[in-house]
Parts: C-alpha cells; structure tokens; sequence
C-alpha cells in the first residue's frame, strides 16, 4: 500500500495500482481537471450517487463539492471497497461518504466480476492482489463478466434513496445494463447524469459483459441519453466531456 497527502485528504492505494498510481506518484490528483469541470454541474444542495467507487478518489472530491449532503458509492470489488472504507475512515469522513460493496447491474442478486484485467495488462486479477501483487493491475478497471470474484448485486431502483441530484457511473461497459432498472429515479430525481459511455466508445469492455449475461440483451440497449432527452425533457447533452468517453446529461 501506499499513502498520498492530497488536497482532498489522504489517498491509500495499492501498490501496483497501474494507471490511478501512476498520477498520484507523479505528483497529480487522479481525473482532478475532469472533476474540476464537473463541479458546475453538481447540485451542492442534493446527494450524489457514485456507481464504480473504485478506493473514494473521486467521492472526496465529490464530498468536497457539497453542503451537508451524502455521497453514496457502490464498489463491487472486495478487496477494493476494504479499502474505498480505509480511506472515508482515515479522512474522518464516515458522516459525509457512504461505502456499500454491492455491485450495480439490471438484477437484484448475485453476478461475477470479469477474471481478467481486460482494461490493462491482461493479468489475472484475484492473483494481482495477492501473490502477484509485485505485477501491476488497473484494478479500477475491472468489468463484470465472467470467472472472476462473485458479487452481490442491486439496481438504482432497489437502492431506496429519496433524492439525488448527480449520478456518476463508470461501471466498465455494464452502463447500459444499470440505467435500465433505474428509469424511475431518474424520472422523480431527475439528476445530472455523468456516465463512461463504453457502449459507443469502449466496445470491448461492453461486449464483454454482454457475452457473460445474454439473457439480459433487451436491458444492454438501453440508451440512457434517449431516455433521458426524448423522454425526460433534458436540455443538454454532452458527449467526450473533457475529451474524455464520458457523456454528461443535463437536465
């Protein structure tokens, strides 16, 4: 493990974290700019729901952002949301940021994460935390699928949460999949929607967990943005926020 002082508390990583580390240890704060710009685009009055917490770099910041409101993150991961825990803790944040290990997806029960670390080096990642932890691994890549670590699942809808007003899901292609079972927040909350749109920019990582779970195809073509500009009314819509492949809706 290793510890970074920050300006939005300490960060606690893994070691071999390959991509996330890489910044911290060069001196910079992992997707700050992006955040940065997001900032006007978060209402600091209403909660934020965060799907894919990966260790809380991004939920401090969001944290940071609010008024007296909570942050919510799901973290499938074990290993990982142990330490997304270890850092709300050592920032004293426990009052501000919510951890749940549940993973997010189209179903309420239980799922697989992917064997491999298809987003990095192609490693297996169960041994990437333990005896080949001296290899590097982007654990904050890692999609649903198939072989890997078993994870308990819920849906937005399930999660029982009265408000939100900013919803930021990286979930590694599985986007699609979870925005179809939370079509009723979004209708009641209507929240800014920030999502990695991997359906049209990350196909393999879509493809992926559209092989590991046929059964669900009507669910994997769901269009988030459709739903929410056609449907919902929202008045903007922008794709490759930051240049990134994340798409921002705003209602």
């Amino acid at each position: 493990m290793e510890t970074f002082r920050t300006p939005y508390g300490d960060v606690t990583l893994y070691a071999n974290e390959v991509y996330i580390g890489r910044e911290f240890k060069e001196g910079r704060y992992w997707d700050e700019d992006t955040l940065m710009k997001l900032r006007a685009y978060v209402p600091p009055h209403r909660p934020v729901l965060e799907i894919g917490g990966h260790c809380g770099t991004s939920s401090l910041v969001y944290a940071s952002f609010l008024q007296d409101q909570p942050v919510y993150v799901y973290e499938p991961q074990r290993k990982m949301y142990n330490l997304l825990v270890f850092n709300v803790v050592q920032n004293r944040m426990e009052r501000r940021i919510f951890p749940r290990h549940q993973g997010v997806f189209c179903y309420e029960g239980v799922a697989r994460m992917n064997a491999t670390d298809l987003d990095g080096g192609g490693g297996n990642v169960a041994q990437r935390y333990t005896e080949e932890a001296h290899l590097p691994c982007n654990f904050g890549g890692i999609s649903l699928g198939a072989s890997g670590e078993e994870v308990e699942c819920t849906t937005i809808d399930a999660m029982g949460l009265e408000d939100v007003g900013f919803v930021h899901c990286d979930a590694q292609g599985a986007e699609n999949f979870i925005f179809s079972k939370g079509q009723a927040l979004l209708r009641r909350c209507r929240p800014v929607v920030y999502f990695e749109d991997n359906a049209a920019h990350g196909r393999y990582l879509y493809d992926t967990v559209c092989r590991a779970y046929p059964q669900y195809e009507t669910e994997s073509l769901f269009d988030v943005k459709r739903f929410c500009m056609d449907e919902l009314g929202y008045r903007q819509v922008i794709e490759r926020f930051n240049g990134g492949i994340d798409t921002l809706l705003v209602p």
